[in-house]
C-alpha cells in the first residue's frame, strides 16, 4: 500500500492502528494517528496563560503607545481590544471554518487558506483557532482576522503569544 501511495495524488493516506502515511506533494509523511478529540477551551478576560495541546498561550492586555511596535512574528497576534468580547474559545479548526485574512476584505475558507500555505494533512489537523461569537479572531500561529486588526485609532490591544 505504501508503494502505491507513491503514485497517488497529494493528500491521500493509508493508516494502521497507531500511524498514518500521508502523501504530501513529493514526500511521504509518517505521523501518529489523531485519536483524542480536542476540547474547546474557554478564555476569560482575566486569563493570562493557557496551556493546551498546541503549546502555551500567553495573553496580555496592553495600552498602545508610540514606542510599541507590532511584533512581526506569526507566533504573536495583536488585536484591538475594543473589537473583542469575552469569553473566547480556543479550539481546533473544523470543516467549514472561514475568516477574513489580514489584508483581505473577502472571507476565505480555512481549507483554502491551508492549501495556499501548503500545509500537509497532519499540519492542518494541528491548527487551532481563537473564536469569538462564531468569528475567528486568530488562526493560531498563522494569521489574524482583518476584522480585529489594530488601526490608528486603537487605544488598547490584546496580545496573544504562542510558545510551542
Amino acid at each position: 500500500d505504501a508503494i502505491q501511495l507513491l503514485d497517488s495524488e497529494s493528500g491521500k493516506f493509508i493508516s494502521s492502528p497507531e500511524y498514518r502515511i500521508i502523501r504530501n506533494r513529493k514526500w511521504l509523511i509518517i505521523s501518529p494517528r489523531e485519536t483524542a478529540a480536542a476540547s474547546n477551551i474557554i478564555i476569560e478576560a482575566v486569563d493570562t496563560e493557557i496551556e493546551f495541546e498546541g503549546g502555551n498561550l500567553l495573553i496580555e492586555h496592553k495600552t498602545v503607545n508610540p514606542e510599541n511596535t507590532i511584533p512581526g512574528s506569526s507566533l504573536i497576534a495583536c488585536v484591538d481590544e475594543v473589537d473583542v468580547t469575552f469569553p473566547l474559545i480556543l479550539r481546533k479548526s473544523k470543516q467549514g471554518d472561514y475568516f477574513y485574512p489580514l489584508g483581505m476584505k473577502k472571507k476565505k475558507k480555512l481549507s483554502r487558506f491551508f492549501i495556499d500555505k501548503k500545509l500537509s494533512k497532519s499540519d492542518k489537523e494541528k491548527v487551532w483557532v481563537i473564536e469569538m461569537n462564531k468569528k475567528i479572531v486568530w488562526v493560531v500561529g498563522l494569521r489574524i482576522d482583518d476584522r480585529f486588526k489594530i488601526t490608528p485609532n486603537t487605544k488598547k490591544i490584546i496580545q496573544f503569544t504562542l510558545s510551542k
